[in-house]
């Protein structure tokens, strides 16, 4: 290996976190209220192949971004970092271990799941983004759910047989010779990291040394994503706190359902049935309700006049039950049939009828009116709006 620019320490040994090194460089950065610093080495591994860069100290300043250029890797830190920055300068680096050794789990995690997705489906990772709280992966290829399973199952099983993490550099006649994932137009300086018999790929970040190191590798999420899937695994602690949060929320939901953990898959069936049996008988009554009110209109208008126009207002109906007592009024009414169901608070949604008028005319004054949304056939509408009860009754009187 050819070493040029920035000596990377993290190259030499993974585990390093502390260093020293010459300040070649610095000067403020042109966008942000911080330094720009150039050191001769660095055990900080900067932004790069999607992976977010180290975290860590120089001196006693938090380092803020890594960033490469070309050859040379640049710590952005606080303004305030000036005085001890100077050309010329020894300053004292430490890396964040923690954070490190997460990254690594996760990379390497990611190293296994693309290399066995490679050899047993010839898919391609495509797409590979590292944050601070999730790993995704895009594969040019679909996966099912079950085929996943097998991946995560001997993913886990080159975790549990703890195989050697292996990173070198190639020269350039062993380079041509070599099947690797990540093929590019590079002939020096090309980081290759092995697990034998899971992946060979070219890489530049940190791995852990043996993939035991990882614990576990637990794929998370699928989904469609461009012709093919985009994953989202977690490894390592990573994996264990997920664990953690899950069996925490299972625990509060078998206490509310009164049921074992393992149960509560069907004890939240039995309470949606009993809900849904109880909904229907509901509606029921709400329905019949609104047929007794309906009812006694009618009996009131044996004596009198009946209006041209009908608008209802009520508290909670079921959406069948408002179309039915629609349809059951049209007949009876020359005019527009209207049920409003809600309250002021969260809004109305209605369902407007007419044997006789249009009553789309309706929903666009409505519309013009408090920005209802909805529409329909001429002879029935159904839409929303957000206004009071004496408002919008004091409207449709007028009409």
């Amino acid at each position: 290996m050819v070493q040029n620019g920035t000596k990377k320490l993290y190259y030499k040994d993974t585990h390093q976190i502390d260093f020293t090194a010459t300040v070649l460089s610095c000067k403020a950065a042109e966008t942000a209220d911080m330094i720009l610093v150039e050191l001769d080495q660095t055990a900080f591994f900067p932004e790069e192949g999607g992976q977010k860069p180290d975290a860590g100290f120089i001196e006693d300043f938090p380092v803020l971004d890594v960033q490469i250029r070309g050859d040379v890797i640049v710590h952005a830190l606080p303004l305030d970092a000036w005085d001890i920055c100077q050309v010329g300068a020894t300053i004292h680096g430490e890396v964040d271990w923690n954070q490190r050794f997460d990254f690594m789990q996760q990379h390497t995690g990611e190293h296994i799941i693309s290399g066995l997705v490679h050899s047993y489906y010839g898919f391609d990772n495509v797409g590979f983004h590292l944050g601070y709280e999730e790993v995704t992966m895009d594969f040019n290829g679909m996966l099912t759910l079950e085929q996943l399973r097998d991946i995560e199952k001997m993913a886990n099983q080159a975790i549990y047989q703890n195989l050697p993490v292996i990173a070198s550099f190639p020269n350039r006649q062993d380079l041509a010779e070599m099947t690797y994932r990540s093929k590019l137009n590079l002939v020096d300086n090309v980081r290759i990291v092995r697990i034998p018999g899971i992946d060979v790929c070219a890489c530049c970040a940190p791995h852990v040394d043996s993939t035991g190191q990882i614990g576990i590798i637990k794929i998370i999420d699928v989904q469609s994503h461009r012709g093919g899937v985009r994953i989202n695994i977690l490894c390592g602690k990573r994996a264990l706190q997920d664990y953690n949060k899950r069996l925490d929320c299972v625990t509060d939901v078998s206490v509310l359902l009164s049921a074992k953990p393992l149960e509560i898959g069907a004890a939240t069936k039995r309470l949606k049935d009993e809900t849904q049996a109880k909904q229907e008988r509901i509606n029921s009554l709400q329905a019949s309700l609104l047929n007794q009110k309906i009812d006694f209109l009618e009996n009131t208008y044996k004596d009198k006049e009946r209006p041209k126009h009908i608008f209802l207002f009520e508290s909670a109906l079921d959406a069948k039950a408002v179309r039915d007592a629609i349809n059951r009024l049209m007949p009876l009414y020359e005019g527009y049939c209207g049920i409003f169901v809600g309250s002021d608070e969260t809004g109305y949604t209605f369902v407007i009828g007419s044997a006789n008028l249009d009553c789309r005319e309706l929903t666009t004054a409505l519309k013009e009116k408090w920005a209802a949304k909805g529409g329909g056939a001429p002879q029935m509408v159904q839409g929303n709006l957000t206004a009071s009860h004496s408002d919008v009754l004091l409207y449709l009187e007028t009409l």
